[in-house]
């Protein structure tokens, strides 16, 4: 099988709602193999666990009962940080993992997560650290080069099990080149929906941002969570995406997202929503530089990496709000 028809094949397992089709088991392991590059492994992994039964499959299926054994745990902890949060109404929120696994998945354990990320305004960083501390967590620096401050990123360790990691966020825009042109902090979650936090235009922005400003579509599963994300809007909350984008500066990123998961995923609602998003000459050049084929070969492919930064530098110099 040609290696553009396994990405196909990909792109349809990986797509958590999307029926799989009927394969031979000669695929089983390329396909494996390919979604432990773009991290899909639980969704391709249940879907081709539901045709055939080889050793490779079951070698991912004992590795990912490790990954979801390690997500509860970590829920765990989540929720113990959500009531202290609610308690204390502290300005922060858990952002990915947990939220997107059970909100915007229909199968949790397709969305395992190996850290919580937590989001804070200024006055909730110190009650917030000082809640990980009592958990027996210690914030960890590098001892040299260490860029917390700068990145607006503490990462929270238990020392005895550093697997256990706790990210707290000032901004999930860690790059201070990028955050000139855009911010995505607290205020920013908390007024990119209905003033809702659990509503569906947060989640679908904090995916947007995740894969296109903390990342540069280095895996699919980046655009899994888009998708999932663009799915579970209601008909009120899509109507409000072109402005809501456009007001957060993120006209650009949203556009080109929902233009990949209408390519990769063949979404055409994402296609209609991108072309809602006034598009400009940045975003018919941001199109060119990462298309689908550059995300899927992203994992290995020096073009594709090239491509990808090339478009980094163009998010540096676009203008606010521009698409």
């Amino acid at each position: 099988m040609t290696p553009s028809a396994l990405d196909k094949l990909l792109c349809s397992l990986a797509d958590p709602e999307a029926p799989a089709p009927r394969l031979p088991v000669d695929t089983v392991e390329p396909l494996l193999r390919l979604a432990r590059d773009h991290n899909v492994l639980p969704v391709v992994t249940r879907k081709l666990a539901a045709q055939h039964s080889t050793a490779e499959l079951k070698a991912a299926q004992s590795e990912l009962t490790l990954l979801v054994g390690l997500s509860m745990h970590l829920r765990g902890i989540a929720a113990k940080v959500d009531r202290t949060i609610a308690d204390r109404q502290l300005e922060a929120v858990i952002v990915k993992g947990p939220v997107f696994a059970r909100q915007i998945y229909p199968a949790p354990s397709d969305r395992p997560f190996t850290d919580i990320d937590i989001m804070v305004s200024p006055s909730a960083r110190a009650p917030i650290g000082e809640l990980l501390t009592s958990l027996g967590y210690q914030l960890f620096r590098k001892p040299l080069l260490d860029h917390t401050e700068q990145n607006q990123e503490e990462k929270w360790i238990q020392p005895d099990m550093d697997a256990l990691l706790i990210e707290v966020h000032g901004n999930l825009v860690h790059y201070q080149g990028l955050r000139r042109r855009i911010s995505f902090g607290y205020a920013e979650f908390m007024t990119s929906g209905r003033g809702d936090a659990g509503a569906g235009l947060p989640q679908f922005f904090v995916a947007v941002v995740h894969a296109s400003l903390g990342h540069k579509f280095h895996q699919l599963r980046l655009l899994v969570d888009v998708l999932q994300a663009f799915r579970r809007l209601p008909s009120d909350e899509l109507a409000l995406l072109p402005e809501m984008a456009r007001r957060l500066g993120l006209a650009l990123e949203s556009r080109l997202c929902l233009e990949l998961i209408a390519e990769l995923f063949g979404v055409t609602a994402a296609s209609s929503a991108a072309g809602r998003i006034a598009g400009g000459s940045a975003s018919s050049l941001a199109s060119r530089l990462v298309d689908g084929d550059a995300v899927l070969a992203a994992p290995t492919a020096f073009l594709s990496k090239v491509r990808r930064h090339t478009f980094r530098g163009l998010q540096r110099i676009v203008p606010r709000g521009a698409a």
